[in-house]
């Protein structure tokens, strides 16, 4: 498979839904050897802690069936399965290596990982009570088709939380947050894969991505309803709480 050595202009790459398909499986297949250093290395840190957040403020439920997009090498599901034990977790991710890379990890019998698209789950109606995502809406195909699906397989009244790169509705905050996202991200990834291309991407696909107010009408047109909200790493990431409406 061609990687992504050598490309440029990452917004042409992924201006369309199967342009943004290719890219992102082409991306996530080579960023995956060095995909925990990184999350770590740019979140100063605090990535681990923003992500046990995020299962924190899930509703109390009895024996869930969770779904975890863009599950990557499997954090987000480890996490609710220390959470609800009782639960039956599936972590769903497009590339293979990532896929690998969680099964590796995996010391639960009630979680599971699988190769598929956030907007082709494979699961029946309404049959799930959580879904949950780090870094994964961002880097949906097509935004409003990935909603669709995430309600679409969500019980009534059924949960779903993401935390993600938040852009204000400032185009001053957004040019500031696109370069501060564009050399710190570059860098890692020239330290890590010699070719900033891999995590620079995260301040392109911010870019396409709609500003905060824009995402929550978003949010309601396609069936939720918004429970919780909490920025943190200086306003740039958003942890987002949504109740699909009964």
């Amino acid at each position: 498979m061609k990687n992504l050595r050598g490309v440029l202009g990452i917004g042409k790459q992924i201006d369309s839904p199967d342009k943004k398909r290719n890219f992102n499986e082409l991306h996530f297949t080579e960023a995956a050897s060095h995909y925990d250093i990184a999350t770590r290395a740019m979140s100063l840190g605090r990535d681990q802690a923003w992500k046990r957040h995020l299962v924190a403020v899930l509703p109390e439920v009895s024996n869930p069936t969770c779904v975890d997009l863009a599950s990557g090498t499997g954090d987000i599901a480890f996490l609710l399965a220390e959470r609800f034990p009782n639960s039956n977790i599936t972590g769903i991710d497009l590339t293979e290596e990532m896929v690998t890379l969680a099964q590796d990890r995996n010391r639960f019998d009630n979680v599971f990982f699988t190769c598929r698209d956030m907007a082709e789950t494979g699961f029946d109606d309404a049959c799930v009570d959580i879904v949950t995502g780090s870094y994964a809406l961002r880097n949906a195909p097509d935004l409003g088709e990935g909603l669709h699906e995430i309600n679409r397989i969500l019980k009534p009244g059924g949960c779903a939380a993401f935390l993600d790169f938040s852009k204000s509705a400032h185009p001053v905050s957004q040019s500031c947050q696109y370069w501060l996202l564009k050399c710190w991200c570059g860098l890692w990834g020239t330290l890590l894969h010699a070719n900033p291309t891999i995590h620079a991407y995260i301040a392109d696909s911010l870019k396409q991505f709609p500003a905060r107010d824009d995402y929550y009408q978003l949010v309601k047109t396609s069936g939720f309803e918004i429970v919780s909200s909490r920025l943190f790493y200086f306003g740039m990431l958003e942890l987002l709480v949504i109740r699909k409406v009964s």
